[in-house]
Formats: structure tokens, sequence, C-alpha cells
């Protein structure tokens, strides 16, 4: 099969996890024997070597398109420069910034499929995220190309009318604002989310598409998070604990990982930073061990080092990103991750942890509870626990519940933790499902089954 992945982000940009998926999917489905071709902005990176050279005309000037051209992993990838696709700001700069470099996007991609049509011509488009709507539109209305539209996370957002009749894609814009992600499910053969929680915790946006609709879990690269590759994986995780604690200048105890970003519309670090300072006067506090990482919202960042200076002993707070091997580093040597988020599209911070050992503590909402069996629910299955989310009473409860867990039950929460995450999780599954999709041969949602 031919598939043309269009995206926002591609390894090696990256703002989030977005990227990750599109490429895993991207490679995926490549390592699988489809030909897989990628158009994403270049967004300053001039990757690849160019091949192409062509003019669009976007609100009212010519710009001209440069074409670069790379193979990464089996996979095609063109990278599409020229006026605002050069901004490095991946969803900037600014919001008008961002809406008129979607627009150039779209109408690049339409000049690029335009020269590529006579050598490749895909059986599906596989569009990701709200960004790409008009690319995915003027592909659909000028080459009638099988589609498919994956919504990673909803942003909710309103684009003025201007800019779908700028993208030459004024006959779906009839209303002053519209929806882009309306837009794009509207128009796609089949819509996907990334957990079947989310689908239905988000029904009242997709319910509008009922019949074409499904959930295709993300997956997770465990080639990377693996115990066999941590710098002291001839220690014992008691002694990895030990040591990376005391790089953070802390001393042994149970410890507990939050890592994400600072953000008070998802991810619950407030909820997290209230159960902390409830936790503060009981007894089981004094051998309780946090290590917050992250950074985002100035005040949340702000009561995070109040909450550590108040705390020395317990709480370090790292605002700062790390690498990936040093979160791998901490993955494989914490007792627990604390995952509080308010809503979780899927989630891969658990998925990450289990893969290494460490236990989750998450919120039951969306692919967070997809992903983990919760200790209450299934004892001898478990792989973590499930809170309610914005719920600081509880979290604390889970916290003391999980610092007191025996030795036994640690190791069989962490050995079915893994298991999980390298069987049911990855990213071949993934792929496998996405096929279906393509194919019309996925099973969907219905308002009238559970």
């Amino acid at each position: 099969m031919k598939i043309l992945i269009l995206g926002f982000e591609y390894l090696p940009v990256k703002v989030g996890g977005l990227a990750e998926a599109i490429t895993s999917i991207a490679e995926g489905l490549a390592s699988l024997g489809h030909e897989v071709v990628v158009f994403t902005p270049d967004h300053g990176k001039s990757l690849g070597e160019p091949v192409k050279k062509f003019k669009v005309i976007a609100f009212g000037e010519e710009v001209e398109i440069e074409v670069r051209k790379r193979v990464q992993n089996g996979v095609t990838v063109y990278s599409l420069a020229g006026g605002l696709l050069g901004e490095p700001d991946v969803y900037g700069p600014g919001w008008d910034g961002l809406l008129k470099k979607t627009v150039l996007f779209g109408k690049a991609s339409a000049g690029l499929m335009n020269s590529l049509i006579g050598e490749f011509k895909p059986d599906v488009v596989h569009a990701h995220d709200w960004h790409t709507v008009f690319a995915f539109g003027l592909l659909k209305k000028y080459f009638g190309i099988r589609s498919v539209f994956t919504i990673h996370r909803l942003n909710k957002a309103k684009v003025p009318a201007g800019y779908f009749h700028e993208a030459n894609f004024g006959e779906l814009a009839p209303y002053p604002e519209i929806d882009p992600e309306h837009t794009a499910a509207y128009i796609a053969d089949v819509v996907t989310t990334v957990s079947r929680s989310y689908l239905w915790e988000e029904w009242d946006f997709f319910r509008h598409f009922e019949g074409k609709v499904t959930h295709v879990f993300n997956g997770i690269d465990c080639s990377f998070w693996n115990e066999e590759l941590l710098e002291n994986v001839n220690l014992s995780r008691e002694e990895r604990r030990r040591l990376i604690l005391e790089r953070f200048g802390l001393s042994d105890g149970k410890a507990f990982m939050f890592i994400g970003r600072f953000d008070r519309a998802q991810k619950g670090v407030d909820t997290l930073l209230r159960a902390i300072e409830v936790l503060s006067s009981d007894p089981a506090f004094k051998d309780m061990r946090f290590l917050i990482i992250g950074k985002g919202d100035p005040e949340l960042e702000k009561w995070a080092k109040e909450v550590e200076n108040r705390f020395p002993e317990n709480v370090r707070v790292i605002t700062e990103l790390l690498p990936r091997e040093t979160v791998r580093e901490l993955y494989g040597s914490v007792d627990f991750v604390v995952i509080p988020s308010y809503f979780e599209p899927f989630g891969l911070v658990q998925l990450e942890a289990m893969c290494l050992g460490a236990i989750p503590i998450g919120s039951a909402v969306g692919g967070i509870k997809d992903t983990i069996i919760d200790l209450n629910e299934n004892p001898e299955n478990a792989t973590g626990i499930l809170v309610p989310p914005r719920d600081a009473f509880a979290l604390a409860k889970a916290m003391i519940r999980a610092k007191n867990l025996d030795e036994e039950t640690l190791n069989r929460l962490r050995e079915n933790g893994k298991k999980r995450a390298r069987k049911d999780f990855t990213w071949p599954n993934a792929c496998e499902r996405y096929v279906k999709a393509y194919l019309n041969e996925i099973d969907r949602a219905m308002s009238f089954l559970r």
C-alpha cells in the first residue's frame, strides 16, 4: 500500500510526543512493507537534499516553495520550506503566524502532490492533528484520495473563516469562525483517536462522526526504554535509587517521580503539590522522596519551588529538560511515577515507566485508564494504581499505600507492567490497526454499544 502521512512534527523536529508518535507510525508502516511518504514543514532545519521548487500564492504574495527530500529509516520524507514554513518556531510565530503557516503548508502540500502524482499517488492520506487540516482538505479536494484523520489531542480552537477562504477551501467555511478539527473529521473517511477511553470522554465531539470514528492505541518503544541500557544495570533497584537520589541531593527513601509539562489545563501538577502538602503531616512522609521534573506555567514552577523550600529533605524540583538517557535512568531507579492528569488522550509516561519497572500511580482518565490495570480492581494482573483526577487526598492516600506495599506485590506489579507495555502497546500493533483503518476493515464506536 502507498501511504502519505501529513504531520507538523517529524523527528528530529520535536516539540512534544506528537513527533515520536508520527515517526513511529511511519517507520512501523514501512517495516510492514508499505511505501510510506511524509509531508512536513521544514521549520528552518534544511533537512535532506533540495529536489523541487515551485511558487504558490498565499495572502496576496508569491511564495517560493523549496522541497527537500531524505530517506529516514525506510520512510521518504519531504520537508517543505519557503516563507513561514521556514520559521523555526514550530507552532508560531504567534497564533496568526501559526494559522498562516498551516495555510501555506496546505497549498505547498497540494503543489508537491501535483508534481509527484505521475510517480506516486497514495492509496490513503493519513493526517495528524488540526494543523494539517488545509493540506488534508486540498489533497482530498483535488486528488480524491481516501483519507484518515487522527486526533492525538483535541485543541477545541476556532479559526476565522478567512483562513479557509485563503486556503481555497471556502466551501467548508459558512460561518465566521470554524472548528478545524470538525472540518478535518467531516471530510475524512475514517476518524481515529489514540485511546478508547478518550474517545468516550470526548464523545460530545466524536458523536458527530459516528459511523466512521474509532480508536487506535499509541505504542511505546521498549527498545529504548529498556533496563538493559541502564548505566548501573548490574546493581539492584534499591541501589540505583539511592544513587539517583544522591545525584539530586536527597537521601534514600521511597522515590516518587513526576515528569511532564507544568500545565494548569491538563497535567495535574497542582494536584500533586497539594498531595505533598497533605502528606507532610503524616508520619510516612519522613521516608518519602519526590522528584518533580518539568517546566511551563511560571506560577506552578514558583509553587513547586516553594514546596521544595518547605521540605528540602523530601522534595527536589528540576525545571529543565533532561536528556532522554537521563530520564531512562530515572525510570529505572525510582519506585513510583505519578501521572495526576486531568485528562490524557493516551500518555506515554506510564508506559515508559512500566517498561523500566517503575510503578505508575495515575488518574483514571483516557489512555492512563486504558493502559494501567488497577491494583484495587485486579490484584493479580495489576500494573499500577488508579485514582480519581483532581483529588489530592485520594492521591496522597494512594502514595502512602504504595509506599507500604510488600516486596512480593511490588515485584508482581513491576513484572506485570513490563509484560503489558512490551506485549499490548507496541507500535507494530498500532500500525497493523491503522492498516485496517486504511482498508475500512476496522471496528467503529457506536453510541448504543459499550
